[in-house]
């Protein structure tokens, strides 16, 4: 399913890793009490994804991270580790690929770059449509073949109208709203006439003169709507082009409760497309590991602006991709005290696992890192004490 970057070459981590130990160790045996105690935790809710974060660097959060795939990944699930320290990315390091592209370059480039022309065949609709509200434009997406034309409105990403330009004469807003006997022949021709000189839709202009009810015209648009739609579905012959502006008058019917955009991921949801320009290109920047069912999406680049990054719709969709395709995602993420990014990341995932290095870190850091996390709102599963020397009484008496 995966092609990796590394021309197919399957990635081996140093001697830390768990694969290089006695699966009767006791240093295997705890990451296998790690993996049941997170799933005890998450008993009662799907266990799909986590963050794995520290208070501070040195903690041993990406030993925890990978060992803890490790173990779940020997239970046939596939798991995905995905590297988003994006300012000192330990788990790309460790594994040597740390100049390879990864969770960076999908962000800022497959999914932060404009695309404003091309075939609709070399990208599919959906993802044209994605693209544009991923980059929060505002804009007119036109897709055209020989026989049809239609337009896609986005304002700030969202959305608004789907209009089809050589729609027939019997289907046109006026023919309609004529046979629906909501508009007079004589009605519809003064507003064409005022509809010439302001070069507005033809909506707007009935609305302006008071010649049609809001709530009447909003039931007809939003059925054109859907049609329009429909007729844009069938269209993956045609090209693409973008605007990237929007007349000033337009008139967006208020759909009521329909959301544009929900609609159309929902169609292309149950559609059966099984891949797509979106998913090849995130697909191709996955390795997968010397162990079976096992997979490592790193870093990539650093970014100049890994918090905003990282907060972006983009990376919440990416996220939600993978979660997707893999049974288990874990993340490796930036420490708490370092940066924001693991309370951003916290909003995205089931749940955060907090790794603390035994007899290092100041239990006053410790409990304020904790209460970041609850203001975030986050899953804390529970604290990970790494490096603990069992072999002091305290520690066997507990």
């Amino acid at each position: 399913m995966l092609k990796a970057q590394n021309d197919g070459k399957k990635i081996k981590g140093e001697e830390s890793l768990l694969a290089h130990f006695s699966p009767k160790s006791r240093y295997a045996e705890a990451y296998r009490t790690l993996r049941t105690n997170i799933s005890f935790s998450m008993m009662g809710d799907e266990f799909k994804s986590l963050v794995v974060t520290s208070s501070l660097p040195g903690e041993g959060k990406t030993t925890t991270t990978i060992n803890l795939a490790h173990t779940i990944a020997q239970m046939g699930r596939s798991v995905l580790v995905v590297d988003v320290d994006l300012r000192k990315p330990g788990m790309s390091k460790r594994f040597g690929v740390q100049k390879v592209n990864g969770f960076s370059n999908i962000v800022a480039d497959v999914l932060g770059k404009p695309v404003n022309r091309g075939r609709i065949a070399d990208f599919g609709l959906r993802d044209i449509i994605q693209l544009n509200a991923l980059q929060l434009r505002t804009c007119v997406l036109n897709i055209v073949n020989k026989q049809n034309e239609v337009e896609f409105v986005f304002l700030k990403g969202e959305l608004v109208d789907i209009y089809w330009k050589n729609r027939p004469g019997a289907k046109k807003l006026a023919s309609v709203l004529i046979r629906e006997r909501l508009l007079t022949e004589s009605e519809a021709k003064i507003a064409f006439v005022h509809q010439k000189k302001s070069a507005r839709r033809l909506g707007a202009v009935l609305l302006n003169l008071k010649m049609v009810e809001e709530r009447e015209l909003n039931k007809i648009l939003a059925i054109q709507v859907m049609e329009s739609f429909g007729v844009a579905v069938a269209m993956d012959d045609g090209r693409f082009s973008v605007k990237p502006n929007v007349e000033d008058g337009m008139y967006y019917p208020d759909l009521q409760s329909m959301n544009l955009s929900q609609l159309t991921n929902e169609f292309f949801a149950s559609d059966g497309i099984k891949t797509s320009y979106l998913e090849k290109n995130i697909e191709d920047k996955i390795l997968p590991m010397a162990e079976e069912n096992l997979f490592l999406l790193p870093s990539g680049i650093v970014p100049p602006n890994p918090s905003e990054l990282i907060g972006s719709v983009k990376s919440t969709y990416l996220l939600n991709v993978l979660k997707k395709k893999f049974d288990v995602v874990l993340v490796d993420s930036s420490p708490i005290v370092s940066a924001s990014d693991a309370l951003l990341l916290s909003q995205l995932v089931d749940g955060v696992v907090l790794v603390i290095e035994s007899g290092a870190t100041n239990r006053t850091l410790v409990k304020d890192v904790v209460q970041q996390l609850k203001m975030a709102k986050a899953n804390i599963i529970g604290v990970v004490l790494n490096r603990a020397d069992i072999s002091k009484g305290s520690y066997y008496t507990y």
